[in-house]
């Protein structure tokens, strides 16, 4: 039996030939494509474990075949392969579900360990396909607690939320931990026991959404050759988590509605109404109240799904608890506490820091910083090159927010080299907003 299986997706030869060998000598099933196409036709024809994707590929780029992969299984964990040049586009990858991303030339022990974390996780967590059931862990050794006072707030908020069976709304950007504070409600409710179900909505194919959501009477379609349960039938006597819920057809939302409302559906081809009591936790990063007044959300949809909010802050507005999730992360991915530590230097740089991609972003630091660290320290020289700010900065506390988002912006400038769009797409920004902090900061005067 293998230790996994891996679909390697690269245009250059020894490349794929080189992960094929390698990882084949450390157990793995490894099978490969030399282009996005080829890599989507491999996917649907069996299923992987991890899928190695290169950013820059021959027709269909490497963003758009993550896409394809997320919209057809968005529990498969994707590690991004990037040039030096290209951090921006991983970032936007990471934004889009990749689990991580390595930098050519990439050291193949960096990849294999990755690769290893990856498949221990989902080891430690149950996974299928489109949804998860308990897709965070329930141990409390991956529990991490943060001190700051917005977080406090929140977990006071969840004390009081989850012993009800009341519909929650967690808004929050990208990577800032929605699934984990949906886990966190479900875990301490009188449901725990039962499945906790999730569905990413973002990768959702609306042809199929409604299948995927209430299931369907065999025949009720072409290709519907068996009769299926849905995930809100499978979420009965749990919890049923949609991440991403903005992204929901209009098509759909109307049916949503009466769900939300009655805890009944009706599986798609039939007419019988099926009842379900399952909680209900909704997540996503835009403004709802926004879409409406787009007339991409209905008004008495988004009236029943805020019910209880809960907002979750991007980690720049809690610097504080950028410690306390390090120290953790080192925990999970080293050989235990107090394996490793961060050098003071270095932490001051992670404090500075923008964080676009939240704490999926600061895991991703941690883990390649882990891998570098020579000792039992993990010093400046080990972090990623755009993180590094101005060396004049350096070991000092910055005095005010402006001051840390003006040194950041010269940062990731500096990394571009004065490129404004690709700066824009590291900093997570566009590039009007950037070019007016420009001015505002007299960057270039």
């Amino acid at each position: 039996m293998s230790d996994g299986k891996i679909l390697a997706i690269d245009d250059e030869k020894n490349i794929r030939h080189l992960i094929r060998s390698e990882f084949g000598l450390e157990g793995f099933d490894v099978t490969t494509a030399g282009s996005g196409e080829e890599g989507l036709t491999k996917f649907n024809q069996d299923k992987y474990d991890v899928v190695f994707l290169d950013l820059k590929l021959p027709g269909m780029d490497g963003i758009e075949t993550l896409r394809q992969l997320k919209r057809q299984s968005s529990s498969t964990e994707v590690i991004m392969i990037t040039g030096h040049g290209e951090i921006g586009s991983a970032v936007t990858s990471m934004k889009l579900g990749a689990r991580d991303y390595v930098t050519k030339p990439f050291k193949l022990d960096e990849l294999l360990r990755l690769t290893r974390q990856v498949l221990q996780d989902r080891r430690s967590c149950a996974g299928d396909d489109r949804f998860r059931v308990g897709a965070v862990c329930r141990g409390d050794d991956k529990t991490i607690v943060c001190p700051s006072p917005a977080m406090t707030k929140i977990y006071s908020a969840v004390k009081r939320i989850a012993p009800t069976d009341t519909t929650v709304l967690i808004q929050g950007e990208t990577g800032v931990g929605k699934d984990v504070l949906a886990t966190q409600i479900h875990r301490s409710s009188a449901r725990s026991k039962a499945p906790f179900i999730v569905l990413d909505c973002g990768v959702l194919n609306q042809n199929l959404a409604e299948s995927e959501l209430y299931g369907h009477r065999k025949g009720a379609f072409s290709g519907a050759d068996d009769r299926k349960r849905g995930l809100v039938e499978k979420s009965h006597k749990g919890t049923l988590f949609l991440d991403e819920i903005g992204n929901i057809d209009l098509d759909l939302q109307k049916k949503f509605l009466r769900f939300l409302e009655t805890g009944k559906f009706r599986r798609v081809g039939e007419t019988e109404e099926v009842q379900v009591d399952a909680r209900i936790i909704l997540a996503t990063n835009i403004d709802l109240y926004d879409a409406v007044r787009k007339g991409r959300l209905r008004k008495d949809l988004l009236y029943r799904m805020d019910v209880v909010s809960l907002p979750l802050p991007p980690l720049r507005q809690r610097r504080e608890d950028i410690p306390a999730l390090a120290a953790k992360m080192i925990e999970l991915y080293s050989d235990g506490p107090n394996a490793v530590t961060i050098a003071p230097e270095t932490m001051d740089i992670l404090a500075a820091y923008h964080w676009p991609g939240n704490i999926r972003e600061l895991r991703s630091v941690i883990t390649k910083a882990l891998i570098f660290a020579e000792g039992d320290v993990i010093r400046p020289d080990d972090l990623p090159r755009h993180l590094a700010h101005d060396q004049h900065g350096a070991g000092r506390p910055l005095k005010t927010l402006e001051e840390m988002e003006k040194k950041h912006i010269i940062a990731v400038l500096a990394e571009t080299g004065g490129n404004q769009s690709k700066a824009a797409e590291i900093l997570g920004i566009n590039r009007k907003t950037l070019y007016k902090k420009i001015h505002k900061f007299k960057i270039f005067s």
